[in-house]
């Protein structure tokens, strides 16, 4: 197989460049009729809604012009171009604070009322002081986590929502099923946060209708907390193909 010229190369790219910007143009219109004919009514949430479509569809265009540089071997292209480096692009993400998106509607398994509660990783909720072995982590194995941006992990009852199973709790976001509790039978969840302040403050005792998007396979590890919350950073939901592809 010959391969390309340098110029050929060149070409190539940017004409991918020009075919994935237009097709974010093709993408906001249809998204501008989307708005029209959905539930979102005032202008406030229009306009957040916009922002965050379009925040979420640039995130797609411009990594799509970074592989398509590398892949034809212009791996450092983006010094030279408008294109980001992902290790940039990724510390763009970290502090980024655009609340995640629900997930869409073909992605609910089905919705359950569960009362809610929060807990910490302190003596008054585990028993266990800083400095013990097992402070910190869950009946799964992983250690506890609170990102309001990305993923978090949760207690509930393995009967009802296996270990790994993946949830959407209003207020508070996405949540991963990687604990259980002696006092978390039935429809009951415990959410954690770092600290009880935060608990008192954000969240206290609620009845909530908590969406389920993953059903778990009774397992929850590291490596799949870093899978979502790797992709709820960088689309702000989870997309179906990561879910498959975690659990």
């Amino acid at each position: 197989m010959n391969q390309w010229k340098t110029w050929q190369r060149f070409l190539c790219c940017l004409f991918i460049v020009a075919v994935s910007s237009q097709a974010m143009v093709y993408t906001a219109d249809a998204y501008n009729i989307i708005l029209s004919e959905s539930h979102v009514t005032t202008d406030i949430s229009r306009n957040e809604y916009v922002e965050t479509i379009e925040r979420s569809g640039s995130d797609y265009v411009e990594m799509s012009k970074y592989y398509a540089f590398s892949v034809v071997g212009f791996s450092d292209m983006h010094r030279y171009l408008n294109v980001p480096d992902p290790e940039e692009q990724g510390k763009r993400r970290v502090s980024s604070s655009m609340a995640v998106l629900a997930p869409r509607d073909d992605q609910v398994l089905n919705t359950v009322k569960v009362t809610a509660t929060g807990y910490t990783a302190g003596y008054e909720s585990t028993g266990k002081k800083p400095g013990h072995p097992q402070y910190g982590i869950t009946y799964s194995g992983v250690k506890v986590k609170r990102d309001r941006n990305t993923l978090s992990t949760i207690a509930a009852d393995p009967k009802v929502f296996p270990l790994g199973s993946i949830l959407y709790i209003p207020d508070y976001g996405y949540g991963i099923v990687a604990d259980i509790g002696s006092a978390i039978k039935g429809q009951k969840i415990d959410l954690y946060f770092a600290t009880t302040k935060q608990v008192f403050k954000e969240w206290g005792k609620k009845d909530v209708e908590v969406q389920v998007i993953k059903t778990g396979s009774g397992k929850c590890t590291e490596e799949m907390l870093q899978m979502l919350g790797e992709a709820i950073e960088t689309y702000h939901f989870l997309p179906p193909s990561v879910l498959d592809e975690s659990i």
